[in-house]
């Protein structure tokens, strides 16, 4: 059984709230680090393709629409790698595999589920992504709290194992 990650329950609310705005994600992966103890931080990646069920127009988006979560840790900020928090991102999917260069959703680390929805709907409609600003998620806090706890806990320990898992939605 994979063990819960700290941001599984923001990304679950994100899905939710892409759903509500009908833009399903193909899947979601959720991990804890993506080198092996290089810089560690937390990601969820949800992959957009171009089926109409999913929410993105594929003369827009031929290759697909990658959204991005990230929280950093800091420890290796000076080594050139992100300061600590959380950051949106969105890049567009190419036909190799790889994508674009991310580029920075306006959206806060820990916005309102329904704000990152809106944004990348926006972008997913118009190519640019939308600034409206919803309240405050309920959850920040805790969600905070949790991923500070997690980079504490996982700061000494270089041979830390990774954890992941893709979760497939098959659209509505």
């Amino acid at each position: 059984m994979t063990s819960q990650l700290p941001h599984d329950h923001y990304i679950d609310a994100v899905v939710t709230a892409l759903a509500d705005v009908g833009r399903d994600p193909a899947n979601v992966t959720l991990d804890d680090c993506d080198t092996r103890g290089a810089h560690r931080y937390l990601r969820a990646l949800l992959h957009f393709t171009p089926e109409v069920a999913y929410g993105v127009d594929q003369t827009v988006w031929p290759h697909g629409l990658l959204l991005i979560w990230k929280w950093h840790t800091g420890l290796e900020a000076d080594l050139g790698e992100p300061e600590r928090g959380p950051v949106w991102l969105s890049a567009k999917c190419s036909s190799d595999g790889t994508n674009d260069e991310p580029v920075p959703l306006p959206v806060p680390g820990v916005a309102n589920p329904m704000q990152v929805a809106f944004s990348l709907a926006e972008l997913i409609n118009t190519g640019r992504a939308g600034k409206r600003r919803i309240g405050h998620w309920a959850c920040a806090v805790s969600l905070i709290t949790d991923c500070e706890a997690w980079g504490i806990r996982s700061a000494p320990n270089r041979d830390h194992e990774c954890h992941g898992r893709v979760r497939r939605h098959p659209g509505r």
